[in-house]
């Protein structure tokens, strides 16, 4: 009987005590975000040898520090079928760990990170287009996009993520009044997964009737808005109508995405791709519209700063993008944005300016 007592408990400590133990997990600590954010979106290239958590994508974060950036957005691209699937699949295994070491890669050289999901939809279709006239259809949706959001939680949360975006351009979704009924739950279960701030990236006219900035730390606005009718005229204009979004939402405004492609007049229709327009290269386009936006937008009280699109994880591969495209490396706009970073707003606005983000809010 002793025998048989002691095995017993043998087995029960090998095989009982491990559930039994507190979950001891560490996570690295995220860098806070700068009072003043200079960022870059690094966006991964097609061969997996260059893209995130590669020796190339470090470099290029190497050359991005010396421009001046502090901060790194990193892509969590997850796709649907059709607009009007229900299903959002997150990114395949191989893609969440060099997600992972792309968060961590830039987290050890000293930058903030950013965590942006995007949703690419395989019929070509533009996620703000996303809409549900079916109640029970628009439920199930939103029931898998909180499970596809629980996995960008958990991977800011391992890597010591600085910022999690909930979204990115949900336009056909954020400003229905029923919106919060789904979406203050998934901030809530969010907030249980990962303990950082919380911003969401609405597209540029969508920010200011987003239903749900109060449940948020950061308000973030993809900022394609139209320069017009000159770059520093509408730079000016669009400066004062972040300002006024800072203080309708009670929140620091961080521009989470903001591009401009080396093509003629592109300050006017900033939100179209390079492969919807003729291949012509006008570089002075670009350097004159990066020239307007953060000499105005960076000065500007409310405004927590902005996040270039796009830096490709290999900015000098010719395939990585095409020459009239987004990416500014190795052309006038590296220049403007170098000077600009160097040089800008190094100290915090007046604290009665701007909000507090050092801790996120509870959910309500």
């Amino acid at each position: 009987m002793t025998v048989v007592l002691t095995t017993a408990l043998g087995l029960c400590f090998f095989r009982c005590s491990p559930a039994s133990r507190p979950n001891t997990t560490t996570h690295p600590d995220p860098h806070p975000l700068p009072q003043v954010v200079q960022g870059a979106n690094l966006r991964p290239v097609g061969d997996t040898r260059r893209g995130y958590g590669t020796r190339t994508a470090r470099n290029t974060m190497k050359r991005l520090q010396a421009l001046g950036v502090n901060t790194i957005g990193v892509l969590f691209n997850g796709r649907m079928i059709s607009a009007e699937s229900t299903n959002v699949f997150a990114p395949p295994q191989h893609e969440l760990h060099a997600i992972r070491r792309g968060l961590n890669d830039a987290r050890s050289m000293g930058f903030a990170t950013v965590l942006v999901p995007h949703i690419y939809i395989d019929d070509g279709t533009w996620r703000g287009e996303i809409t549900f006239t079916n109640a029970s259809h628009e439920k199930a949706w939103w029931n898998s996009y909180e499970a596809f959001i629980e996995t960008a939680a958990s991977t800011a949360q391992s890597t010591g993520t600085s910022v999690l975006s909930i979204g990115v351009e949900l336009k056909g979704l954020s400003r229905k009044s029923s919106v919060r009924d789904h979406i203050a739950p998934v901030i809530q279960r969010i907030r249980s997964i990962y303990k950082g701030l919380l911003t969401y990236s609405a597209n540029w006219d969508e920010a200011e009737g987003v239903q749900f900035w109060d449940l948020l730390d950061i308000t973030g606005v993809n900022g394609y808005y139209p320069l017009a009718p000159t770059p520093k005229l509408g730079a000016q204009q669009i400066a004062q109508r972040l300002r006024k979004l800072a203080v309708q939402t009670n929140r620091d405004v961080l521009v989470t995405e903001v591009g401009y492609r080396s093509s003629p007049q592109s300050y006017l229709r900033p939100w179209e791709w390079p492969d919807q327009i003729a291949n012509v290269v006008d570089e002075h386009a670009q350097a004159e519209a990066w020239s307007a936006v953060l000499g105005q937008w960076m000065t500007t009280p409310g405004i927590r700063g902005v996040i270039i699109w796009v830096i490709p994880t290999d900015p000098d591969d010719p395939a990585s993008e095409p020459k009239h495209g987004f990416n500014p490396f190795n052309k006038e706009a590296e220049t403007i944005i170098k000077h600009r970073f160097q040089s800008g707003r190094t100290r915090p606005l007046p604290v009665d300016q701007r909000v507090e983000t050092t801790q996120p809010s509870p959910a309500s």
